[in-house]
C-alpha cells in the first residue's frame, strides 16, 4: 500500500483519521510491522492534509 492517500477517496474527518491511527496502534500492541508503518505514514499524510484543509485563512 502506498503511503500517499488516494486523491479520489472521499475526505474523512480528523476524528475518523485519528480513530484509524489509534486503532492501528491498539491492534499492533504499540509495535508496528513494516507494512503497518507504511499504513501509519499514509494516515499521517491524510491527517496533515485534513488539518490544512480545516484552516480558515485570515481576512
Amino acid at each position: 500500500m502506498s503511503p500517499t492517500p488516494d486523491p479520489s477517496a472521499p475526505e474523512r474527518t480528523l476524528s475518523e483519521i485519528n480513530a484509524d491511527i489509534r486503532g492501528l496502534f491498539a491492534r499492533a500492541g504499540g509495535r508496528l510491522t513494516d507494512a503497518e508503518r507504511v499504513r501509519h505514514a499514509g494516515l499521517l499524510l491524510e491527517w496533515a492534509a485534513a488539518i490544512r484543509a480545516s484552516v480558515v485563512p485570515a481576512a
